[in-house]
Formats: structure tokens, C-alpha cells, sequence
């Protein structure tokens, strides 16, 4: 097991005293800002842009689980938002289709997850301030795609792009496309991902990006996506 991920496990369940952590973790302290970035790419498309459990995924699909963040209903206190970051649905009561994070974010990501969505809970005119100043800045390339891709895309699609995401065990008919079979074009590709599946005839369950990704930064996912290509 990753050192990393080792830490985060040890750190969650009290072994791990969060001033050892912090010696031994080569990474930068957790922030509140960084836990609005990470919160803006990857938890919106189920919790909304608000945490108000009003993402694209609820509003598709019928019986989606609840979401909203400010009706928390398994803990708000630090220690069991992390648990629920780190195991997601695999450990505790809420429902199974919350992914468990702990496997793929670091320390330091995690900590400033959970203590932005601790400020979205307790203050959410201060968070939703944070949240409307993140603004992603990247210079068009194959390489800002790819983190970009990681960030938005990754959940529903894959690591890889092959449809295999966490959600595709939930997304079904039709289930998340697998992108290395894509050959449409850079103005199709641009449109989909600006307008959603639904208005360009495919699965409405594919969101509108166009109020979270610049011009820019759509077309840095476009270069990266023509990569997966087989």
C-alpha cells in the first residue's frame, strides 16, 4: 500500500496522531481553497454546485440517493466527514453510490475536502464566496487536459477513458460512453461537452460543463481526449 494512502487510513481511524502525519507527509498543509477546487471538480456532479444535493446525477436519474450536504444526516463534525470522504458508502449507512475517495486522493486533499464541505456546512455564504473565486487557469494543452479530465471527467468515465468510472456501476441505458472508441470531431466534442448529452441526442445523464470549464480549458480536454484514442 501507498505510504500515502496508508497515512490517510491510519490518520482517519485515530491511529495515526495528526501531528505525526504532518512530519512524516511530504505534502503541503490542507486549505480551504484547494478544498474548494478539489469540491468544484469532483463533487458537484453529485452535490451541486451549493452542496444543496441539486448536481446533474440527482436531477437524471430516478431514485438517485439523497445528497443535499446541508441536511447531513451521518455526521458534520471533521473526523466523520472524513470517514465518509475516505470509505464513502462501503462502511457506514449511507448509500453505497457515495465512492470511496480514500484510494485516490491524497492527505492533503482529503483534510482540505473536508474542511471546505465543514465550511459549506456551518457557513455556506463564506464557502459559496470561495467557491465562486475558484477559477481554474490553464494554458491550452494535452497536459492541463489531462488533469482537468481528472478532475471532471474521471467519475463517470474512467482513468483510462474506457467507461469504466465509479459511476458506471450506477449509470446504466446507456452506461458511461468509452471515449477510446471516440472519432468524432473537435466542434462536436466541444458542443458535448459545453451543452450535455441531452441536447446533442445523446445521454442526458452526460452534464453541461459549460458554467465550470472555460473555452481554454475544454479545448485542453479535447487534446487530451484524441490521446485515448485507439
Amino acid at each position: 500500500m501507498h505510504i500515502k494512502r496508508l497515512l490517510i487510513i491510519l490518520f482517519s481511524i485515530g491511529i495515526l496522531h495528526s501531528s505525526v502525519a504532518s512530519a512524516v507527509h511530504s505534502e503541503a498543509e490542507p486549505t480551504l481553497k484547494y478544498g474548494a477546487h478539489i469540491f468544484k471538480g469532483r463533487c458537484v456532479l453529485c452535490h451541486g454546485n451549493q452542496g444543496h444535493g441539486d448536481g446533474m446525477l440527482p436531477l437524471s436519474i430516478k431514485g438517485y440517493p439523497h445528497t443535499n450536504l446541508h441536511e447531513n444526516k451521518y455526521g458534520s463534525d471533521l473526523d466523520s466527514l472524513r470517514h465518509s470522504l475516505i470509505y464513502g458508502g462501503s462502511r457506514n449507512a449511507m448509500s453505497i453510490e457515495m465512492p470511496p475517495w480514500g484510494d485516490e486522493l491524497t492527505y492533503t486533499q482529503i483534510n482540505s475536502v473536508v474542511m471546505f464541505v465543514s465550511l459549506l456546512i456551518s457557513d455556506p455564504e463564506k464557502a459559496n464566496k470561495i467557491l465562486d473565486e475558484t477559477v481554474v487557469k490553464a494554458h491550452i494543452s494535452a497536459r492541463a487536459g489531462r488533469n482537468l479530465f481528472k478532475n471532471f471527467c474521471t467519475l463517470c468515465h474512467g482513468a483510462n477513458g474506457e467507461g469504466d468510472g465509479k459511476m458506471a456501476r450506477i449509470i446504466k441505458n446507456p452506461p458511461p460512453f468509452d471515449l477510446t472508441q471516440s472519432r468524432v470531431s473537435d466542434i462536436y466534442l466541444m458542443d458535448i461537452i459545453n451543452k450535455g448529452g441531452e441536447a446533442m441526442g445523446r445521454s442526458p445523464r452526460m452534464p453541461p460543463w459549460f458554467e465550470q470549464l472555460s473555452k481554454e480549458e475544454i479545448q485542453s480536454v479535447i487534446l487530451y481526449l484524441k490521446t485515448l484514442r485507439k
